[in-house]
């Protein structure tokens, strides 16, 4: 696998967090969990890294990438405007999250969880690569853009 482009790798990092929940949302917790871990203590997870991390990281990606690569690639907006739809998604997945009976909370989590795992890899599989081979002469733009949202990686 090619090694991700600079500009693109703080949101690469954030994402490989996101898979971590998700595949925890879907398969389980692992053995090592604690019993108290239950479907609400992951709900109370699941919304605070919402809250903490996937709200910067989608207005890095609403205001900063997304914008970008409208204007310069124009083959690339009915995905990324499947991804804004999933972001939308999301949101309201998490307000629901907030105010679910305790029974709907399992079903509820892996929803969010097989959401968040398409939405990842989508952008790491699909949009990622478009933008590593057509955007070598915004790439600056993009890292600072970005950095100033996730806070790593200016030059």
């Amino acid at each position: 696998m090619a090694k991700r482009h600079p500009s693109l790798v703080p949101l690469s990092r954030e994402h490989h967090v996101a898979l971590l929940l998700a595949f925890r949302l879907v398969h389980g917790l692992p053995p090592t969990r604690q019993p108290t871990d239950s479907p609400q203590a992951q709900a109370q997870d699941t919304v605070r890294f919402f809250q903490t991390k996937l709200t910067t990281h989608f207005r890095a990606e609403e205001q900063a990438l997304f914008p970008l690569i409208r204007e310069t690639l124009p083959q690339a907006v009915p995905l990324l405007d499947t991804l804004l739809a999933e972001h939308a998604d999301m949101r309201g997945q998490v307000q629901a999250l907030e105010q679910a009976d305790p029974s709907e909370l399992p079903a509820q989590l892996t929803a969010f969880g097989q959401l968040l795992e398409r939405h990842v890899r989508s952008e790491e599989r699909e949009l990622f690569p478009m933008c590593e081979a057509n955007l070598a002469d915004d790439a600056d733009r993009l890292k600072v853009a970005i950095a100033d949202f996730v806070g790593e990686g200016r030059p």
